[in-house]
């Protein structure tokens, strides 16, 4: 492998590794926005294929736990 070709490839690593952190910003934007609209922890783990325990953690990470819900929301 040339370095032209290492270079270029650390490059795209280096992009892809935004693209992830976007994307996982913008599902937990999405998963504190259904869960705000009352959609249930449940139906957001089925629709974004997370567990619910991966989407408490979510709703943790911004201060919402089971104890403290939003708008009802289970």
């Amino acid at each position: 492998m040339s370095e032209d070709a290492l270079e270029a490839a650390q490059r795209e690593y280096e992009s892809a590794q935004e693209a992830l952190r976007a994307a996982r910003r913008k599902l937990a934007a999405s998963v504190l926005d259904a869960y705000a609209n009352g959609e249930p922890v449940g139906r957001i783990a089925e629709r974004t294929g997370q567990s619910t325990t991966s989407v408490w953690n979510t709703l943790a990470v911004h201060g919402i736990t089971p104890r403290n819900r939003i708008n009802g929301s289970t």
